[in-house]
């Protein structure tokens, strides 16, 4: 019906024992700064159980969502003006940080950001955290979740 049929109306999916028992409301923002940390943590840990488990699927757009919370969490320091900024740039950051791949995230996000973002703010924000995510994640282990390069054959 060209989308005019509220969410609300659609069977979902989900049985309405979970749907009464949710606890958060996806409407609204955060209550507050440990609750944004607690849904980020519970996110990194769901999509390492899932990876752990051989679920199929990727993990790109799952570790975008994970990273945004952490910003949220840190919206009272950084003011409301920036937080579009921290939130894309955790968000590229956190993706790069995992496949080591900085300008794949920058790109990534800044093809699927709303046609009303100022990429001319967000781009450059979103290399420079993409790169810093990479380096934090070398400097922290020289192993990556997916191999990029071949072993040196010998046998040539």
């Amino acid at each position: 019906d060209g989308q005019k049929t509220a969410f609300a109306s659609t069977h979902h999916g989900l049985p309405d024992l979970l749907t009464r028992m949710a606890r958060v409301d996806p409407s609204v923002p955060f209550a507050g700064a440990s609750a944004a940390l607690q849904i980020g943590f519970v996110k990194i840990l769901a999509i390492t159980l899932a990876c752990a488990g051989k679920f199929p699927g990727g993990i790109i757009f799952p570790l975008f969502f994970a990273g945004a919370p952490f910003a949220h969490a840190f919206a009272s320091l950084l003011g409301p003006s920036l937080l579009p900024v921290a939130v894309m740039g955790l968000m590229a950051a956190t993706q790069a940080a995992v496949t080591r791949t900085p300008l794949g995230s920058a790109l990534i996000l800044s093809l699927t950001s709303s046609g009303s973002t100022e990429l001319s703010t967000m781009l450059p924000a979103c290399l420079v955290s993409s790169y810093v995510g990479v380096w934090g994640s070398q400097w922290l282990s020289s192993k990556s979740y997916f191999q990029y390069s071949e072993k040196n054959d010998k046998s040539k």
